[in-house]
């Protein structure tokens, strides 16, 4: 905690080009330096709704809202430099922004405020579901580090809204979980890959880092799976996989084949939380 912090002293403001350098210092103070953040920042300092709190001319922390479809505003991206955490600017940050999602509601009063967090995060639980937000939907990811073997896929362009029939309310488009609508299939068509293994169907999907999605219930040999995984991916680089919790009883299928929870080991944790604010 800095010295004579004064809360009050703080201002949230739209973010600028030339907040860039210093979002990229509060990135490397966060995940071991591994934060998604600076691979999406030159977009997002170019869309709408991407918030920093700058302190004393230093900007130590950012937000981002993100129109979706089928109504939704998406709170993404809250990061505070680890130098100011403890301060309360989180909580500043999360009023901030409700307040301003506030005004778009009373333009489009079937907005909905999501998002989606991981299991342990605590403090953003702990902020969030303090003004009115309630977890609506769970996913397991796990991470798997990569093999050198690639084997090429069969894309699939041509599908209906059906291919998600796993994901009946939430579409994982990594992060981010969008409602299962026809607004979503048109939304989510130029940014996916859906492809077909001999065993099974997945989807690459992902903002600022693509996940493989289960379009179907896992393989009984997920080993094999690995290389076309890995087709895109660098040789030995490591991803994530997304799937829905009733598969959690797989377990056993995924860990034999190499896959891990960050920090849980052998568990398979519902560990991807979608909360929704009702309004």
């Amino acid at each position: 905690m800095k010295k004579h912090f004064n809360l009050d002293e703080c201002i949230v403001r739209p973010s600028k080009p030339e907040d860039e350098t210093q979002l990229i210092t509060i990135a490397r103070g966060i995940w071991g330096g591994t934060d998604y953040l600076p691979k999406i920042l030159s977009r997002w300092l170019n869309e709408p709704y991407f918030f920093v709190c700058e302190y004393h001319g230093k900007v130590i922390a950012c937000i981002k809202l993100t129109l979706l479809p089928d109504h939704v505003l998406w709170f993404e991206g809250l990061r505070v430099h680890k130098s100011y955490q403890g301060n309360g600017i989180g909580s500043l940050m999360n009023r901030a922004m409700f307040s301003f999602a506030a005004g778009l509601k009373q333009k489009d009063p079937q907005l909905q405020f999501e998002f989606c967090t991981y299991y342990k995060n605590v403090e953003s639980l702990h902020l969030t579901q303090k003004i009115g937000f309630r977890i609506v939907q769970r996913f397991i990811t796990l991470d798997r580090h990569g093999v050198k073997r690639q084997l090429t896929p069969k894309i699939i362009s041509d599908y209906e809204q059906s291919i998600f029939r796993l994901y009946p309310d939430y579409i994982p488009f990594g992060w981010q979980m969008l409602h299962n609508s026809s607004e979503t299939l048109a939304y989510l068509k130029p940014r996916i890959t859906v492809f077909q293994t001999p065993q099974s169907l997945y989807m690459l999907a992902g903002l600022a880092e693509k996940n493989i999605i289960l379009l179907a219930a896992p393989p009984k040999d997920i080993k094999a799976e690995l290389p076309y995984f890995q087709s895109f991916y660098k040789p030995f680089q490591r991803y994530g996989i997304i799937f829905p919790t009733k598969y959690k009883r797989y377990r056993k299928r995924f860990l034999a084949a190499g896959f891990f929870n960050w920090d849980s080991g052998n568990r398979l944790a519902e560990n991807m939380l979608v909360l929704r604010h009702d309004v």
